[in-house]
């Protein structure tokens, strides 16, 4: 017999919520959601998706609400793909908003992201509603995020 496991929904979930709306925010960085060797097309590449919590002082309607990156990806060079660096430039650009990386650094190599590097962190985001057509063909809308600017930067821990 094929083990197929237990699946749960909460109860008292609100499907009414709509989420945070389209618009500018301050918020933290929570977590870090990370997924590696993923396939795109004939590339490889991790990608990352920082959540942020938008701050409650100053929009406290959106009091504990947590919206996800959209993606920030980390093509790699691996054997039997394809590489182009020129496709690294979102997380180049989010690794210098953050403080990882020095503009300068032209060329240099980009280190992996790991959630003790951005955790804590006050940013400015950009939220959007990502939209598209599931295999049902349902319409499923969902709020994302994209860091603009960094405001604070994460506490480092001794």
């Amino acid at each position: 017999m094929v083990d197929i496991g237990d699946a749960y929904y909460p109860g008292g979930f609100d499907l009414e919520k709509k989420g945070v709306p389209e618009g500018r925010y301050t918020a933290s960085i929570v977590s870090l959601e990370t997924n590696e060797n993923m396939r795109f097309g004939n590339y490889i590449a991790d990608v990352f998706k920082p959540e942020y919590m938008i701050d409650k002082l100053e929009h406290p309607a959106y009091e504990e609400e947590v919206v996800r990156d959209n993606g920030i990806f980390r093509y790699k060079k691996i054997d039997g793909c394809l590489y182009d660096h020129k496709k690294n430039w979102g997380y180049a650009k989010f690794l210098s908003l953050i403080g990882l990386r020095n503009d300068k650094d032209e060329g240099g190599q980009l280190p992996f992201l790991y959630q003790n590097n951005i955790s804590g962190a006050k940013v400015l985001i950009d939220v959007f509603i990502k939209e598209f057509t599931n295999d049902s063909d349902s319409v499923v809308k969902y709020p994302v995020a994209r860091a603009v600017q960094l405001l604070k930067s994460p506490e480092v821990p001794f």
